[in-house]
């Protein structure tokens, strides 16, 4: 029987890359547009909200201006003037306006503002969903007195008549807390005392109209315009600033503009006079200070001259110190040289005495003309009786007496060499005294010129110090008579009067992104987490399993009905088992055209396996091929409870059967001539047994010579050992998997038993798979045009 080809990439094969486990973006897209109408709902409920919350937030108006920084006046301390001025290390201007821009947006300014504009102290007014500020426009003003102005509050007064006004308060516990009080007089409420005047704003129309009236610290109110205070520097100008402020009311905005400006300016004017003042006692000081220094500077000089006995410059007076040190120098190294060459003549003649026939060499570097005379007149005797007593011999008398004379010579010679190397070393001795003398001066005048250096050096810097010092001076009392602003406003304070915020279209419009991505995300999640298996792309990405077909989920008029294969009204449900019908019809051509007997089995029970399994029979059947439908699930019968053989004899009757053996428990069907059922029959105690007796193999067969197709819906694969059983009488496997039933991480078990080769040509067929859409509609339409079976007698795949 020649085997199927199977796909021999493994679902985790060495070097590949896992398959993944996510959804894909065509699924996920799939999944919202089955959902569109949560998509809608979620609209219908989000644009309403954000429009509610656009009405209730309280509108923010925007004003802003630009000033000039000037930088006529230092604002830096004098010793970073003073590096400013001598180096140029220090970028003044740029350091100033960051200090500027630092204290424009100081809490110290802005609480300055607060108590003169009295911003403590806001009204508001309801006007339908939000509290719009009335600032200058409220027909009342509430002043607090000293005992409660640190204290917050929030109440409500309602003018009742020109002459009296309600104070009122929602109380958490006790409902609402009213008091009547008179305009103009002092009034004690919820701790507060304060006193509640009319504004020349105050009519008729401003009876009963309540005004909410909230008092924060002044340390809180500066806070609340720091959170809507900007201040930065203008675009590629460096003495301009941009200021921008952000608040409930424009006409509010604009004074905090104004009214920063000159305070700004006015703290400025006060720095600049405090500092001038400072800078001046300073500089006065400093001046003191220096002519004292100076002083003691040249008195110092003079004490250190007095001491080195030196009546010139130091630096002269070393000059020629240094020369007499290097004259000494180069008497001692002649000396030596002149003591090195007596040496080695003292040496010579020591060496020489026995020996009378060797001339005395005469060496330059021997001064004393005497000792190089005496040399002489030695060498010329000797030369003499040398060749005087080649001649007359040892014994004449001349020879004698010139021998004579050698020797009185060289003794003489002696004692002048020792005299004159005596006299020389008691020179070298002076001059080594004369020479330490000489360093020892050199080093009292070096280090007393260093001190007069340092002294002088610092003379120099004093000196510089001050002139500046006296020029600063001059400088900054110019600076005090001619004191001005230190900021102008460049232009007018500009801004729209329209609200900045709420910005209803951004809102809508984060209110329509939040509509549609809500569904969208809750569908994306709902994918993400979907771990079951759904979709015939799913088992081919994550498994190499074959899959013969898919079978989509039932209609709702067919929910009772097992049997859908209906050839008058054909369906895409029903088309769909022809297709896996022609499937079987490819498999049995590849098996040599021999009958083929099929195991449906799934991984668990309520899967499909008995629909599956009597739907493509009956295809078979009424396509001519004679098939042969058996219940191998010897524990329920499912298939025979469905065609109504409970009770009937079948496979647990083979024991029994008489003469006609298993074809007298063989039933015809009435759906086609072609068709037999062999029921479970007798349910046996030990299912097991039974399957792995030899009458089961010889039954298969014997069916095989009577039939084409054989088909065993046994029990789940996994679960009982039955269907590993029958799987060994079968050609091939359809291995049943209801979509939305199987996990995805189970797949990997199902890719090892096809790869194992556990179950013979081993096939998927998806059930219950949910419609996609309208391409599968079209398809089942363009099929029900044709309704031949592709399994005639005669048609070959």
């Amino acid at each position: 029987m020649k085997a199927l080809s199977q796909k021999t990439e493994p679902l985790d094969g060495g070097g590949s890359a896992p398959p993944s486990l996510l959804p894909s973006p065509k699924a996920i897209m799939g999944r919202i547009v089955r959902n569109w109408y949560w998509c809608v709902l979620s609209l219908a409920i989000c644009l309403p909200l954000a429009y509610l919350y656009a009405a209730r937030q309280p509108q923010v108006y925007g004003k802003a201006t630009t000033i000039l920084v000037k930088e006529d006046y230092p604002k830096e301390s004098v010793a970073a003037t003073v590096l400013a001025s001598t180096n140029g290390i220090v970028n003044t201007a740029t350091t100033n306006l960051d200090n500027e821009i630092f204290l424009l947006s100081s809490h110290s300014l802005l609480e300055t503002v607060v108590r003169n504009l009295k911003l403590d102290v806001t009204y508001w007014k309801k006007n339908k969903f939000r509290k719009v500020e009335i600032y200058q426009d409220s027909p009342i003003a509430v002043r607090f007195t000293r005992e409660g102005a640190a204290a917050d509050a929030k109440f409500q007064v309602v003018p009742v008549s020109r002459e009296e006004f309600r104070v009122e308060k929602n109380m958490d516990d006790s409902g609402r807390d009213e008091k009547t009080g008179t305009f103009g007089k002092e009034i004690q409420f919820d701790s507060q005392t304060f006193i509640v005047k009319k504004t020349p704003r105050f009519n008729d129309g401003s009876l009963d109209v309540p005004v909410i009236v909230r008092k924060t610290s002044v340390r809180q109110a500066a806070l609340g315009l720091a959170g809507g205070l900007t201040v930065k520097k203008a675009s590629g100008k460096n003495n301009l600033i941009n200021i921008s402020m952000r608040c409930n009311n424009p006409v509010k905005a604009e004074q905090i503009l104004h009214s920063i400006v000159h305070f700004y300016n006015e703290a400025s004017l006060e720095e600049k006079n405090r500092r001038g003042m400072k800078t001046n006692q300073f500089i006065e000081e400093r001046l003191d200070v220096i002519s004292d220094e100076m002083q003691k500077n040249d008195l110092s000089i003079e004490d250190l001259k007095r001491e080195t006995n030196v009546l010139t410059d130091l630096s002269t007076a070393l000059t020629e110190e240094y020369e007499n040190s290097i004259n000494d120098k180069k008497d001692l190294r002649e000396l030596e040289l002149e003591i090195k060459s007596i040496e080695y003549l003292k040496e010579y003649l020591e060496q020489e005495a026995a020996h009378d026939s060797r001339l005395v060499p005469i060496n330059a570097k021997i001064a004393d003309m005497g000792i190089r005379d005496q040399i002489g007149v030695f060498n010329d005797t000797l030369l003499k009786r040398t060749s005087l007593k080649v001649n007359a011999g040892d014994n004449n008398p001349i020879v004698r007496e010139l021998e004579a004379n050698l020797n009185s010579l060289k003794d003489a010679l002696r004692r002048s060499v020792n005299n004159y190397y005596t006299s020389l070393l008691v020179k070298k001795k002076n001059v080594e005294d004369q020479h330490e003398m000489t360093r020892e001066h050199i080093r009292t005048v070096s280090s007393r010129e260093r001190d007069v250096n340092h002294i002088e050096r610092e003379q120099r810097v004093r000196e510089s110090l001050y002139v500046f010092l006296l020029n600063k001076r001059e400088e900054n009392s110019l600076a005090l008579a001619a004191t001005e602003d230190n900021a102008r406003m460049v232009d007018a304070v500009r801004g729209g009067n329209g609200p900045l915020e709420p910005n209803v279209a951004k809102i809508l419009m984060v209110g329509f992104l939040a509509g549609m991505a809500i569904p969208v995300l809750l569908c994306v999640i709902a994918a993400v987490l979907d771990s079951n298996v759904k979709r015939r792309k799913e088992i081919e990405t994550l498994t190499s399993i074959p899959v013969y077909g898919e079978l989509p989920r039932k209609p709702r008029k067919l929910k009772n009905q097992e049997i859908v294969v209906n050839l008058e009204e054909p369906s895409e449900l029903s088309e769909c088992f022809p297709l896996l019908a022609e499937r079987m019809v490819s498999l049995s051509d590849e098996n040599g055209g021999e009958p083929l007997s099929v195991l449906v089995t799934s991984s668990c029970s309520g899967e499909g396996k008995t629909y599956l399994s009597v739907n493509l029979a009956v295809s078979l059947a009424v396509a001519g091929k004679k098939v042969l439908l058996m219940d191998m699930d010897l524990r329920k019968g499912t298939l025979s409870s469905l065609l109504g053989g409970a009770g009937k004899p079948g496979i647990g009757d083979l024991e029994q059967a008489g003469e006609g053996g298993w074809r007298s428990l063989v039933e015809k069907s009435s759906v086609s001539d072609h068709l037999d059922y062999l029921f479970a029959g007798t349910l046996p105690d030990h299912p097991s047994r039974l399957l792995l007796h030899d009458r089961i193999r010889k039954l298969m067969e014997e069916l095989k010579e009577q039939y084409d197709f054989i088909f065993m819906d046994c029990v789940p694969y996994s679960s009982l050992a039955d269907a590993r059983i029958v799987a060994r009488l079968a050609d091939a496997t359809l291995y049943v998997m209801r979509a939305g039933c199987v996990k995805k991480r189970d797949l990997a078990g199902l890719q090892k038993i096809w790869k194992n080769g556990e179950l013979k040509r081993m096939g998927i067929v998806l059930c219950d798979v949910e419609p996609q859409g309208r391409s599968s509609r079209k398809a089942a339409v363009y099929r029900s045009l044709d309704t031949s079976s592709p399994c005639g007698e005669n048609n070959s795949l």
